[in-house]
């Protein structure tokens, strides 16, 4: 296994061409970095953009693989405990829309959790998909979803051709999943996870369960974001004994994906996963060290606790008991201490530990925690986001006429675009449902505590896009 696993045949493909051409008459037209701007080539370095190539001759083909590629992604399917594995260029929502585009046909439902990611969305509305909404539980101090409502789930799947789910969320709750496949599998239906947040999982035992190890018939990996890979690079997963055919899913990552896959982001893949299957293990054991170290000193400053999450590597600070937002505590730390967290809302600010980082990054952590001052009252939210009345298909909403409305004349009027508080991305409107009156003070609320939306054409929402009556 660990010689097998040694291996990275799309990367030393890449040197071997490199080593061995004379004159690259092909695109890109940066000839290897030779045309490049002069302030990437003296910031890059010639080796970088020298591998940044096309499908040249002994490099294989992304949308066809049947050499290197297809060699790297086998190995990537055997490190992960996978029945089939394919590279992804166009990070995990690429792989998204191709699940479901694979796993089922145009007027069709899907049972979705209102805690999935935007990218969800999306793929339905790519598909011509309709949703099955499944409630999820909420923290109520901090407002975070934290799973399905397995009732809600069971409900969801009657006349649904697949199931998402999110394993682990944002936040690092991974929730009773097992139970959920199972839910789905007694409805004879592909369980498809959005694992984009657990591509670690695999390699140390005080971790999670990965999706696939659960039964999982179709999973996406966003490797960028905790195992070592270049961001935008991801990996698809097909379970053993699952539900999806390979030739299905090939076709529509294909349709998904760019014809000029970026060898750069797919020799990250290939490295990435040898990394993690030579020295996963130890490399994670001394993150998890580390963010047990974290927490201790944090929980030991006043006002300040990290809330226990399934993935400790995710440091989930609750920041209530300093008076302060979690808004204002992640500009504090960045101008007063040089600490960029991963996110923030009202109450609370997440920090992301990997193999990366070490006690420096957690000194600095502290130190910029310890800083915190009262700033007075906190606004509040709903704990959670009001649940949505769907009138049309998210597709047929999104494509139809659509015009701008001020928001405090929306209500009533059917939305034609997405909002999502950004991050982490998860939808308090989409496409083809009712504005209440519920959902807009929601919505007003949110924007004056000073969250981030993502997908309204206005970012400030003082209107809102609705269909046309």
């Amino acid at each position: 296994m660990a010689e097998e696993q040694a291996r990275t045949p799309l990367f030393s493909a890449l040197r071997e061409y490199v080593a061995r051409v004379r004159a690259p008459l092909h695109v890109p037209g940066h000839k290897m970095g030779r045309a490049a701007p002069s302030a990437w080539r003296e910031f890059l370095g010639p080796n970088a953009l020298a591998i940044d190539l096309t499908e040249a001759p002994g490099l294989d083909d992304l949308h066809a693989p049947e050499g290197v590629i297809a060699e790297a992604q086998e190995l990537a399917a055997r490190a992960f405990g996978a029945w089939r594995s394919y590279f992804l260029v166009g990070g995990t929502t690429a792989g998204l829309h191709a699940l479901i585009l694979a796993a089922c046909h145009p007027g069709e439902a899907i049972a979705v959790p209102r805690n999935a990611h935007r990218s969800v969305l999306g793929a339905l509305i790519l598909a011509g998909v309709r949703p099955h909404w499944v409630r999820v539980a909420f923290d109520p101090d901090l407002g975070i979803a934290t799973g399905p409502v397995l009732t809600s789930l069971e409900e969801a799947l009657s006349g649904a051709a697949a199931a998402v789910l999110v394993h682990p969320t944002y936040y690092g709750i991974a929730g009773d999943t097992a139970a959920a496949i199972d839910l789905i599998h007694r409805a004879a239906v592909p369980a498809l996870v959005d694992e984009a947040h657990g591509a670690h999982f695999p390699f140390h035992p005080a971790l999670p369960p990965s999706a696939l190890e659960l039964g999982a018939d179709g999973v996406v990996q966003s490797l960028h974001k905790t195992g070592g890979s270049l961001t935008q690079s991801s990996l698809c997963h097909l379970g053993h004994g699952s539900r999806i055919a390979p030739e299905r899913l090939q076709e529509m990552l294909r349709l998904v994906q760019s014809t000029s896959p970026s060898y750069l982001l797919m020799a990250s893949l290939d490295l990435a996963r040898r990394e993690l299957a030579l020295g996963g293990r130890e490399a994670w054991g001394r993150a998890l060290e580390l963010a047990h170290e974290a927490k201790r000193r944090i929980d030991a400053l006043p006002g300040l606790r990290v809330r226990p999450t399934d993935d400790p590597t995710k440091l989930l600070i609750d920041v209530r008991g300093r008076s302060i937002s979690g808004f204002r505590a992640a500009e504090r730390l960045w101008e007063e201490a040089g600490v960029a967290v991963e996110a923030s809302g009202l109450t609370y600010v997440l920090a992301v530990l990997s193999p990366g980082d070490s006690r420096e990054q957690i000194d600095a952590l502290v130190a910029g925690l310890e800083r915190l001052s009262s700033e007075g009252d906190v606004p509040a939210l709903p704990p959670e986001p009001p649940w949505p009345e769907v009138v049309l298909p998210p597709r047929e909403a999104y494509l139809a006429r659509k015009k701008a409305v001020p928001l405090r004349q929306a209500r009533g009027r059917i939305a034609a675009e997405l909002v999502a508080p950004y991050p982490p991305g998860i939808p308090v409107v989409a496409p083809g449902e009712r504005l209440t009156a519920d959902v807009l003070d929601y919505l007003r609320r949110a924007a004056d505590a000073g969250w981030h939306l993502q997908g309204p054409a206005d970012p400030a929402l003082r209107s809102i896009q609705v269909v046309e009556e």
